[in-house]
């Protein structure tokens, strides 16, 4: 995130007339994300009114606004590879792609309005998932943890807007409890691992499912369908005469760039689903530039 030192002198060429100095403030401005408004707030002088009225004409031109997205995106999307661990890795990609979803609605409240609180990251949404999940009573194992996300919460599938984008951004599938297999697996893992819980992913094909191991055997987690936990045995058992080809897909983990492949191709067809045409080739660039998966 950029230098919030930055902002008192952002905020004195906001009326500045050149179109460069504009965009190269409209730029600044949009770096700082979700976090603009939180930032804004803790200034020694808060922007007044026409400050804000200033900020939402110059973030709210939609082709300006997409070229800040693109080029926020352009530039923060190499960091997820840099992290330590591989959900360290996984959590950065789904933060960079949830932020780049997001409006700009977050600067342009008045003051004269009811400004709505700063919109969470999607590391500190997880961390509330969990600390809920601590208050729950025992036990504390990957099943509850199952029930308590897709039950208890009504964390679920979307069914009648399945290819809205919006349900490949992790922290808008938190906020409307609605989203996508693969999106709602990815919740459940990384808030399975702020507790200590080792879930992991199984690439299915035409589907995404979570699995973790119970008393030495897999556990099958259908997290778009309510969180329903399929024993081993049972599952393979549905997969008829394709049983050995289905044990060796549920056996193989599904690896970070497996996942990230995986929500960039759901992107590609949901932007194109919703003629968001420009969108849908940066996402096709970002999955042309994929690492090949580690197997």
């Amino acid at each position: 995130m950029p230098d919030e030192k930055v902002l008192p002198h952002l905020l004195r060429l906001l009326d500045d007339e050149s179109e460069v100095v504009r965009e190269a403030v409209a730029r600044e401005l949009a770096a700082f994300g979700g976090a603009l408004e939180e930032e804004l707030r803790r200034l020694r002088e808060p922007p007044n009114d026409e400050q804000r009225r200033a900020m939402r004409a110059l973030l709210s031109d939609p082709r300006r606004w997409q070229r800040l997205r693109h080029a926020w995106l352009h530039e923060a999307w190499p960091t997820w590879r840099e992290k330590e661990t591989p959900l360290d890795r996984l959590e950065a990609a789904l933060s960079i792609l949830a932020e780049f979803q997001k409006s700009p609605e977050y600067p342009l409240s008045s003051q004269e309005e009811c400004v709505p609180p700063p919109r969470k990251p999607l590391s500190v949404m997880l961390d509330d998932l969990a600390g809920a999940f601590r208050a729950e009573a025992p036990p504390h194992d990957a099943r509850a943890l199952a029930r308590f996300l897709f039950e208890t919460l009504g964390i679920r599938g979307s069914r009648s807007d399945y290819y809205n984008p919006l349900h490949s951004s992790l922290t808008h599938v938190i906020e409307t409890r609605r989203g996508i297999p693969i999106t709602l697996a990815c919740i459940y893992i990384l808030t399975g691992r702020r507790l200590g819980l080792d879930i992991r992913g199984c690439n299915w094909p035409g589907h995404f499912f979570a699995r973790f191991e119970e008393d030495g055997a897999i556990v099958v987690v259908d997290c778009f369908n309510g969180g329903a936990c399929i024993d081993e045995e049972s599952f393979l058992k549905m997969q008829g005469p394709s049983r050995d080809a289905a044990k060796t897909v549920l056996e193989e983990d599904a690896g970070v760039e497996d996942i990230v492949a995986r929500v960039l191709h759901n992107l590609v067809h949901a932007y194109q689903h919703s003629e968001q045409w420009e969108d849908s080739r940066i996402m096709i660039g970002l999955l042309k530039a994929m690492p090949r998966p580690q197997h």
